[in-house]
């Protein structure tokens, strides 16, 4: 009995607390709803909010609440407005086409290419879509050249390359045409000379005759009869100005903008090879001359191909080439003269997503090869631009960039692309808040920034507003107050106005006495104006940054670090007065907790971090390895000084076999994506496990070092570094041979060793007798011998012998 006793009132106790904690809960949730008195904001809210748009609903209970709520006050079910149901759906989806000779309007280079979906405030919607460079796709090739005096050895050169020319471009794509085109200098005082005759004949001082002097010029539009193209270029007349400074900007200007007289085809690659060994002049220069009319970006071209008012319109500006190269979608390859190359690697750094610069040589002998180089340059970068920022919607990208089973990488822009390769792209599609409290859609463009034919079209719909704002519920508004309309079962004051009646115009400084206690939170202690955060507009508060409520009364919810939503978005969390309120499976300030523990489980599986460690919001904290006071690290706490790691034994087959290149459908499965990449580089080992594989190559012992990077979502990315291989059977002769060497040497060592000290010793003996014996002698014999005879004579002078006195 008292058992039982006991384990009742355990029983009661935890229920108890669970009962507590579910009561908190619904608390919270009746929060996030009950401060709203708009049907667009309640439905935003959260996910359990609605609004009652009964018109007889006179209960005292808020409008916005749970469903079980509003029905137990009094709410007509069928006027209890709802969040709209989620929308998504692929409306055009055409698979990847390369081009097919008889029209380019089949290509299709992104998949799919229309998304209907819709978005709620807080919510994030990922979309993945692939890209391909699509082979032998429509080249237009328009080369404008610098026809100054000083280029005209370059434009013979031009002439010289007549059957060189399309066996390039052949080997570029198998659909090009090429245009031609020219530019000097503007007519104008002092970019050229006034006197008469040097206005007719610019070359007059090299006793030569040439063309007046021009801006631009068109000669050639875009054809595939590459003897035409030559001949034009042949027929092409020099001209002269006085500065070193031309007409490039209006000469680009004119190209891009003339696309019916240029023949830019709509779908093609544009790419505009400039060659000139001049700078240029930029907008501002122009007005030197009486050209004072900023450029207007339009097409000015006369019917024999001039630019007809270069006299009128100043150069274009940096700025106004960069908007026109992104509009008409065209690259530019400066192909230009040592002198001048930092003027146009300048000039690149400011429109580098269209621009190449290449070295030409003084004679232009290198130019197949720029436009060779420049080519490949412009079609291996590929990079994604939309029109998100005309709406509230914002999207990020993240691709693989080509790279087959490659992890995901937050970027838009991927470099060294091949044709034939396709890009895997996923969109996370983000709508943060609500711009205003009604429904529309938002159209967004997901183009290529290079070419811009092919687009992923999304049609968004942002829910934010109630099916009863609709142009029915107009036929009540005359119940309301002159400045307010009738909205989804009550009066809501219109734009501008606020207050009980909406007679106070937003932004009158004298609000009554009567407006002003509305905006004091009721039940409390200080009675602070919009609790001391906010500004009290016609008895509403215009709160803060940092703070929200009706009453200013709760500060901002935290924002999730790993996506930037509050309480970490729809499905996470929601935000109740200052905290969120944690969905299942979530936990934190912020809601970014989470309590799933697959994260935390190795790729080769086993224990929720290896069994060294613990799952703390989705990511492994490891534990000390024993009693060596070192921690165990890795991913998945897999690895430590001494043991033995999993993942290096799991990886060993794939690594294996990509070495071989004989890699099988299960050698690099095995139930995990790998991704294997060979560098050509060193081995970057810093906070990454190093693994050593052994392979017998060659009758050879080759070790590879490795190292690995495992996530959950995108598998194990191996990085293979160099190896060393050496010949297992000479290298242990070599090592014996070596050791009994070593031996004999330290032996004989040792035994010289022992001989020289036993010499040492043995003299050390005898002289230490020696020294005895002498002292033993001289003690016997008292120092006196009578056979000894001193070898020193001793002479004295006489004392009256005379002496030197400094003696």
């Amino acid at each position: 009995m008292y058992g039982i006793s006991v384990f009742a009132f355990f029983y009661l106790f935890f229920v108890k607390i669970d009962y507590g904690n579910c009561q908190v809960q619904q608390m919270q949730n009746k929060l996030v709803c009950i401060e709203h008195n708009e049907c667009g904001a309640c439905l935003s809210a959260a996910a359990h909010c609605r609004w009652c748009a009964d018109i007889n609903y006179n209960s005292g209970a808020p409008r916005c609440n749970d469903d079980e709520s509003l029905v137990n006050t009094g709410c007509s079910q069928g006027l209890i407005q709802r969040p709209e149901k989620s929308v998504w759906e692929v409306m055009e989806n055409s698979s990847l086409q390369d081009m097919t000779p008889n029209s380019a309007e089949n290509v299709v280079q992104i998949q799919p290419q229309r998304i209907h979906l819709s978005l709620k405030p807080r919510e994030t919607k990922k979309i993945q879509f692939s890209y391909r460079p699509a082979k032998n796709y429509p080249l237009d090739l328009y080369y404008l050249m610098d026809l100054t005096w000083s280029m005209k050895d370059d434009k013979e050169t031009l002439v010289s390359l007549r059957d060189d020319l399309p066996a390039l471009l052949k080997n570029l794509t198998d659909n090009f045409r090429l245009g031609f085109g020219s530019f000097a200098e503007k007519p104008l005082m002092p970019f050229i000379s006034t006197d008469a005759r040097r206005r007719a004949n610019p070359c007059s001082m090299e006793e030569e005759a040439c063309e007046a002097t021009y801006s631009y010029k068109h000669h050639l539009s875009l054809t595939n009869q590459v003897n035409e193209f030559i001949e034009h270029v042949n027929s092409s007349s020099v001209t002269a100005n006085l500065d070193n400074a031309e007409a490039q900007l209006d000469a680009l200007v004119q190209v891009i903008t003339c696309g019916d007289k240029i023949g830019w085809a709509e779908h093609s690659r544009k790419i505009i090879i400039l060659l000139s060994d001049g700078l240029m002049h930029t907008a501002g220069d122009g007005k030197l001359g009486g050209a004072t009319k900023k450029n207007d970006d339009q097409c000015h071209l006369d019917d024999k191909g001039y630019y007809s008012d270069a006299a009128t319109y100043d150069y274009p500006s940096i700025a106004q080439l960069y908007r026109l190269l992104e509009k008409y979608k065209v690259n530019v390859i400066f192909a230009v003269t040592e002198s001048v190359k930092d003027h146009y690697d300048s000039l690149n750094q400011l429109l580098e997503d269209f621009t190449y610069v290449a070295k030409l040589e003084s004679d232009s002998s290198n130019i197949l090869k720029l436009v060779k180089t420049g080519y490949e340059d412009i079609v291996s970068v590929v990079d994604f631009h939309d029109d998100s920022n005309l709406g509230p919607v914002k999207i990020r990208y993240f691709t693989d960039c080509g790279v087959e089973g490659g992890p995901l990488k937050e970027e838009t822009r991927c470099t060294g692309v091949e044709f034939g390769m396709t890009l895997r792209y996923e969109a996370h599609v983000i709508l943060e808040s609500c711009p205003e409290y009604k429904s529309f859609t938002q159209t967004i463009r997901i183009a290529e920034s290079q070419l811009g034919q092919d687009a992923l079209t999304l049609e968004v719909d942002i829910q934010c507003g109630c099916a009863c704002s609709g142009a029915a519920q107009l036929d009540m508004s005359p119940m309301c107050p002159i400045n307010a309309h009738f909205v989804c079962g009550v009066c809501q004051c219109n734009k501008g106005w606020s207050g009980p009646t909406c007679d106070c115009a937003i932004g009158d400084e004298n609000a009554s006495a009567e407006l002003l206690a509305q905006c004091r939170e009721p039940n409390t202690t200080r009675a602070l104006t919009c609790s001391g955060a906010g500004d009290c507009l016609c008895g509403e508060c215009d709160c803060d940054i940092g703070f929200t409520g009706r009453y200013c009364q709760c500060k901002m919810c935290d924002v999730s670090l790993e996506n930037g939503l509050e309480c970490g978005g729809v499905g996470r969390g929601v935000c109740a007065c200052g905290e969120c309120a944690c969905a299942p499976g979530w936990s934190g300030p912020a809601c970014d907790c989470t309590n799933d523990t697959n994260s935390c489980i190795s790729p080769a599986g086993g224990d929720i971090c290896s069994g060294h460690g613990e799952c703390v919001c989705g990511r492994c904290e490891c534990s000390v390895a024993g009693d060596s006071g070192a921690k165990y690290w890795g991913s998945f706490c897999e690895s430590c000084a001494t043991c033995h790691n999993p993942l290096c034994a799991h990886a060993e087959p794939c690594v294996a076999c990509s070495l071989r290149h004989d890699c099988g459908a299960r050698a690099c499965a095995r139930g995990v994506n790998y991704t294997v990449t060979e560098l050509l580089t060193d081995l970057v080992t810093d906070n990454l496990t190093t693994c050593i594989l052994r392979l017998e190559e060659d009758n050879l012992e080759c070790e590879y070092k490795y190292t690995y990077s495992a996530k959950p979502s995108s598998g194990v990315e191996i990085m293979i570094g160099g190896k060393e291989c050496y010949s297992p059977t000479s290298a242990k002769i070599v090592t014996s041979a070596v050791v009994i060497m070593g031996c004999v040497i330290a032996a004989g060592l040792i035994i010289v060793l022992f001989v020289k000290c036993g010499q040492i010793m043995s003299d050390r003996r005898a002289y230490a007798k020696f020294v005895k014996e002498a002292q033993e002698s001289r003690k016997n014999m008292q120092e006196l011998n009578p056979l000894y005879i001193s070898p020193i004579s001793e002479f004295k002078l006489p004392d009256s012998f005379p002496r030197d006195k400094n003696d």
